[in-house]
């Protein structure tokens, strides 16, 4: 048989049935310094560790099916991310976050999880806003003024370049939760595959626009307390979405 013949027949295996475990899962402390790729790794390593029965991808290099609705950025601190975590066979989902969570490192927890049918969709795909909760001196002035502007040109790198954009729109509304604290603001930005602005970029917005200091926003504490699906403001979270199955 010829090489190509082999790998034409590699990607043409049928179909390997996934029980997807989808999982809420907080980062915190010295784990919020980990990047994706070396968080995707904690949690292919401990479900290992586990013994868990992860169902892997077909191929030359199978790989772990697991995936994270939105990517954390390094230093940044979650409530409740999510995850799908694909298995060759039912499993209950309090004894897959106990067994999980006795291999994560100290900082990084399952909060829980739930058995859902395999999905149509890809978790990522649904995920349209963010909450975030920033923490720093003078933060809620700096952002209702943010909010207040027409425009918010920023500077970001796109595949090596630099590109001016505006990221205005992606910003919702405050949070009512965080009225009186002048230190700490929550508020709601768009967030996933169509439409998303990262923390470091409204952050760097406040000090050009918004008069925050430098050093203070450099060391502001960025948290993300949830992800949702919908369009604002008929968002649902991310766990509560009524699953569409593949078939």
């Amino acid at each position: 048989m010829l090489q190509s013949e082999r790998e034409k027949m590699m990607t043409m295996q049928s179909h390997q049935t996934a029980y997807v475990q989808r999982c809420s899962f907080a980062r915190s402390g010295a784990t919020v310094f980990l990047g994706h790729l070396d968080l995707m790794t904690c949690f292919e390593r401990a479900c290992r560790r586990a013994d868990l029965p992860i169902l892997y991808s077909q191929g030359y290099n199978p790989r772990p099916m697991m995936v994270f609705a939105l990517p954390l950025g390094v230093g940044i601190e979650t409530r409740c991310d999510y995850l799908d975590v694909s298995l060759n066979c039912p499993y209950d989902a309090d004894a897959f976050v106990k067994e999980l969570n006795a291999f994560l490192p100290e900082g990084l927890r399952i909060l829980k999880s739930k058995a859902i049918p395999e999905p149509k969709d890809s978790i990522m795909s649904i995920v349209t806003t963010a909450s975030y909760r920033f923490e720093a001196k003078g933060i809620r002035s700096a952002m209702e003024k943010a909010l207040s502007e027409e425009t918010l040109i920023v500077t970001k790198m796109a595949k090596g370049k630099e590109k001016q954009t505006d990221i205005r729109p992606l910003l919702i509304s405050l949070s009512q939760a965080s009225n009186g604290d002048p230190d700490s603001v929550e508020f709601y930005a768009f967030a996933g595959s169509e439409r998303n602005v990262r923390p470091d970029l409204i952050l760097s917005s406040l000090v050009k626009y918004c008069g925050m200091d430098p050093e203070s926003s450099e060391n502001t504490r960025v948290i993300r307390t949830g992800l949702f699906a919908g369009e604002y403001p008929r968002i649902t979270p991310i766990d509560e979405v009524e699953v569409r199955p593949l078939q």
